[in-house]
């Protein structure tokens, strides 16, 4: 057996180790957020930690690694030995303790921080938080991939970026988005969002959400839908994934959440059967990740064409709210551009300066300018700078994200960089094929399925996302296509 050829089965083990370990956190968010103590599962996640981390490290696996570099590969195999070596590189400098410890205190950590968020106490959460930060600190010290901690964990989200990298991107966006926010409030005839503001029953939001996935070809032979606090989607095996929905907050949260998490999870069950049980079998960058997502509950839910077709069947849901409301006023309603506390709540204009809050905020905390005890008073004033306005209390301000529990710092950034991916890729989608607004007006959405598939989930990680957005649109990431979406869209919804 070729060496190639073994390491693909061994990862195959390892892979399914980390399905295990999903499982075990879909499970945790699903069904057990109102136990009193995770302590039991938190050992359970640790232990799957470590023995997946002792087979990543074994020595066979250099050995392996080895022989294949000595080979004549095709593409796939290339790409497959790619990532085993900088997943060997990476795991074989972290020591096993402290592998098992972040992933035990990111389960203590989960409790203490929902504790806090439902007491909108930061300071239930502090002390974790500063054991998660000093975890993730030592952790970054150690991979050492970049001569600055927050590209190194930038790095593990999306692989090949940097601080620097990204922060030329956000930078010159800041004021402009900050402009044009002030530009579109500006207006004498806003939309009027007041519909929102009655009651739509929780289960009939649910189910008119599953029609729509079923619609978009969500398939649920291979996946399913159920109800959390924190919505996200999760695979389990190349064939088995699941997404979550949130039907408590303000309406039509749940809809547009739920398209969200679509967008991930039909990435996922598109990609080609013959990476399944690879590595390569996932998103090749959460940034990447974030633009199907965000292109799915975005440029192709929150439009006009959208609505067209899915607006009668609201108001057969809603009739009492919605009976007397003109489709072109639920359209403009759903597409309010408002400073809002939430992250994701927020519509696609001011979504950016939420992550670039994150962003700034991270950095400076990874580079121990400031401390966690600070967080809630930094936090507040950076969001009256980008903002506008101030959170009234720390659940709407700084611990309404699940992330800084988990220790995912570096991960906020995709989620931008996503809606940059997301409008670049869907241009060139609606250059090459110019009747997709029709298609949506007829509630045939299988050719844009069909195009992203084609361009980008079947390759599952094959390409790294500088490669994947260059070989799909035919240039290097460009935020003009953002900003060129945002007002042609956001100029005639506010009438300008």
């Amino acid at each position: 057996m070729s060496a190639i050829k073994e390491l693909r089965e061994y990862f195959a083990e390892i892979m399914r180790l980390g399905y295990i370990n999903a499982l075990l956190n879909w499970d945790q968010e699903v069904n057990m957020m109102q136990y009193k103590s995770l302590e039991g599962r938190s050992k359970q996640v640790s232990l799957i930690t470590k023995l997946t981390h002792q087979r990543i490290t074994s020595d066979k696996v250099g050995k392996m690694i080895k022989e294949a570099e000595k080979l004549d590969l095709n593409e796939i195999d290339k790409a497959m030995l790619r990532d085993i070596t900088r997943e060997y590189n990476l795991a074989t400098k972290l020591p096993e303790k402290l592998v098992t410890e972040i992933a035990e205190t990111s389960i203590l950590a989960s409790k203490d921080w929902r504790d806090a968020r439902a007491k909108s106490d930061f300071s239930i959460f502090q002390n974790i938080l500063e054991k998660t930060v000093e975890l993730q600190i030592e952790k970054a010290e150690k991979l050492g991939t970049h001569p600055d901690i927050y590209s190194t964990l930038i790095d593990l989200y999306e692989p090949g970026a940097t601080y620097h990298w990204i922060a030329n991107i956000f930078n010159p966006l800041r004021p402009k988005l900050i402009d044009f926010v002030k530009k579109l409030n500006s207006s004498s005839d806003k939309p009027d969002g007041s519909i929102f503001d009655k009651h739509y029953d929780e289960d009939k939001q649910f189910e008119v959400s599953h029609k729509i996935i079923e619609k978009l070809q969500f398939d649920f032979g291979s996946g399913r839908q159920d109800k959390v606090t924190h919505p996200f989607t999760t695979s389990l095996a190349a064939l088995d994934v699941r997404i979550t929905t949130r039907t408590t907050e303000p309406f039509p949260d749940c809809i547009t959440s739920t398209i969200h998490e679509y967008g991930h999870a039909i990435y996922e069950m598109g990609i080609r059967k013959e990476l399944h049980d690879t590595v390569l079998c996932t998103g090749t960058s959460m940034g990447i990740h974030e633009s199907q997502s965000r292109m799915w509950e975005n440029v192709v839910g929150r439009s006009k064409e959208f609505w067209m077709y899915w607006y009668p069947t609201f108001q057969e849901y809603f009739p009492e709210n919605l009976k007397n409301v003109p489709m072109e006023e639920f359209h403009r309603a759903i597409n309010i551009v408002q400073p809002s506390f939430i992250r994701v709540n927020a519509d696609e204009v001011t979504y950016g300066l939420h992550i670039i809050l994150r962003f700034e905020i991270e950095k400076a905390l990874m580079e121990g300018k400031i401390q966690v005890s600070e967080l809630p008073e930094i936090w507040n004033s950076k969001f009256e700078e980008l903002l506008g306005i101030i959170p009234p209390n720390d659940a709407q301000g700084v611990l309404q994200d699940v992330h800084f529990s988990g220790g995912l710092f570096g991960y906020f950034p995709t989620y931008f960089l996503g809606n940059l991916y997301g409008a670049q890729i869907y241009a060139k989608a609606l250059k090459d094929m110019p009747n997709l607004p029709e298609d949506y007006k007829n509630g045939e959405f299988s050719n844009l399925l069909s195009y992203l598939k084609e361009k980008i989930h079947q390759h599952g990680a094959i390409y790294r996302a500088n490669d994947l957005i260059k070989r799909v649109t035919g240039e290097d990431l460009n935020s003009e296509y953002f900003l060129n979406y945002i007002e042609k869209k956001f100029t005639p919804i506010y009438r300008l």
